[in-house]
């Protein structure tokens, strides 16, 4: 099914845009001239990583430094808390026309 939530032309480069579509929370970015989507959810305890701190293709969570790519989902720095490691997994990446 799709679903319409953003004009191209209204997005700005690197920033960050949450929808909710059928309850669930997606992270909308502008990189280079190409939108990527993303759960906005961290994999580690849920925060939003609308709110976190985005660097170039990565995002980071702002709680405990969970860093995903945003072109693939893939965990680029697990979630720590001091120097332990916790689980942190794939983001959802979801497709758009």
């Amino acid at each position: 099914m799709l679903h319409y939530v953003a004009e191209y032309k209204d997005l700005e480069q690197d920033f960050r845009k949450r929808v909710v579509i059928e309850g669930t929370a997606i992270m909308l970015t502008l990189l280079a001239d190409k939108v990527y989507a993303v759960q906005d959810k961290c994999t580690h305890l849920g925060a939003s990583l609308s709110k976190g701190v985005q660097r170039n293709e990565e995002v980071q969570c702002r709680l405990h430094g969970a860093t995903f790519d945003l072109k693939t989902g893939e965990v680029v720095e697990k979630a720590h808390v001091g120097f332990i490691k916790m689980p942190t997994k794939k983001l959802k990446v979801f497709k758009l026309l």
